[in-house]
């Protein structure tokens, strides 16, 4: 199928990524921000080609990706313990999907690789690349640093620790960079202030990537994951609203082209939920006045992340709007019907759809008859529209199986991320604390 291609920004698409990590964690997203400094300054140092340098310092501002996923701390990632690895090849794999990032996946699988360790491996050794090298020490580097002492104060004491593990730790080449780079106070200081944030967009400020169809859709199932991997109990959602909101809109007669950018809008609607805990999202029980709020500000974001690429504005749109309603009495965005794309309203029938079609830790996925006619009561108090509905109840079986069959593929693509995730179940879960900010 012929699909319109986007010319994007890469600092766009990476902005967009950075912004989502910093709703789950502002913590690692400014870790990664420090990470990607020292790992340019690192770069130069080395005298590294341009092109090298970009890929290593984009890897850099993604490292930690799998440690989201996983819902490890920036404490968790300070010491080396036996877990230490599994977030670097959770998050190479979940690069490893998306064509334009791909050729990052290897820097972050081994960005935990001790210099001496590889050394003892000649096998290992060949697969490491040295951009892994250069952000296992800026990262190092960065936790070494305590964010509550002047950041000049403590610049020796970790001149002195990486001098120390200069060919057992570290990388002997990339120490000597490091070590030249690390004079001048300025570069702490940079480290210290928030000004680290441009070392990601200058080594791809201008570069241009087109994206087809399926360089999209895999870039939505990248972003999507993020969520989804989070939580085993919301870890098919994304797709089931996806295949539901597609079939309906083929069935609403949208083109193809308009039909599978739906699919993609589908993947992409609560990517907003990275800032929800997931502790609320898997309660067993109703939310409280302060859980519903959290939980009600989830479209908000998806729509200010996906904001950063201009040229997906039709499908934040229709990813974004899915809980407004056709009386205006949704949320964030208070849109009413006559304002709210036929796209968003397909994304929210779908989203309901799917939701009800799902085990829940409250309640047990509901049948045919139940879904409808809960749907129908919604419709009737003017939250959705009651001409799509009538398309799902009349095509409920062919909307059901392409649910069915792409949560189904999703529950595969999950398992294949084993056993990060199923050593993730394995650890100690960490209650939502209720603490209010």
């Amino acid at each position: 199928m012929k699909f319109h291609t986007f010319s994007v920004k890469l600092t766009d698409l990476v902005n967009c990524i950075l912004n989502a990590i910093g709703l789950i964690s502002p913590t690692i997203a400014r870790h990664h921000n420090r990470v990607a400094y020292i790992s340019m300054r690192i770069c130069e140092g080395l005298g590294l080609s341009e092109e090298e340098r970009a890929a290593t310092v984009l890897a850099a501002d993604m490292h930690d990706l799998g440690a989201l996923a996983l819902e490890e701390s920036i404490n968790d990632l300070r010491f080396e313990d036996d877990y230490i690895h599994d977030h670097s090849f959770a998050g190479a794999h979940f690069l490893e999907h998306f064509p334009p990032f791909r050729n990052l996946a290897p820097l972050i699988r081994y960005h935990h690789q001790r210099w001496q360790t590889a050394m003892q491996q000649p096998a290992k050794r060949e697969q490491v690349p040295l951009g892994s090298y250069i952000i296992h020490l800026a990262d190092r580097v960065a936790v070494a640093i305590d964010e509550h002492e002047n950041v000049l104060a403590q610049r020796q004491r970790v001149i002195d620790y990486v001098k120390k593990e200069r060919g057992m730790e570290f990388h002997p080449e990339c120490v000597d960079a490091f070590l030249e780079k690390a004079q001048p106070e300025y570069f702490w200081m940079d480290i210290a202030s928030q000004l680290t944030e441009i070392a990601g967009e200058r080594p791809c400020r201008e570069k241009i990537i087109e994206l087809d169809g399926e360089d999209v859709l895999s870039w939505a199932k990248f972003l999507s994951r993020l969520v989804d991997f989070r939580s085993p109990l919301n870890a098919n959602h994304s797709s089931g609203v996806a295949a539901s909101a597609a079939a309906l809109a083929g069935l609403a007669r949208f083109s193809r082209r308009e039909c599978r950018m739906m699919l993609i809008a589908g993947y992409l609607h609560d990517i907003g939920k990275l800032s929800v805990p997931t502790a609320i999202l898997e309660k067993n029980g109703p939310l409280d006045t302060y859980e519903r709020a959290v939980i009600n500000g989830h479209t908000y974001y998806t729509y200010r992340i996906l904001d950063h690429v201009k040229e997906f504005d039709t499908l934040a749109r229709w990813a974004a709007f899915h809980h407004e309603r056709l009386d205006g009495c949704g949320y964030p965005f208070r849109i009413t019907g006559v304002d709210l794309p036929l796209g968003s309203q397909i994304m929210a029938v779908a989203d309901i759809f799917t939701a009800l079609k799902e085990d829940r830790p409250y309640r047990q996925a509901l049948g045919k008859r139940e879904v409808l006619e809960t749907m129908g009561k919604m419709a009737q108090d003017g939250a959705i529209n009651g001409d799509l509905l009538l398309l799902l109840k009349e095509n409920y079986e062919l909307v059901n199986r392409a649910r069915c069959d792409r949560q189904v593929r999703s529950a595969g693509e999950y398992a294949a991320m084993n056993p990060y995730f199923s050593r993730k179940m394995q650890r100690p879960a960490r209650a939502f604390s209720g603490k209010r900010p």
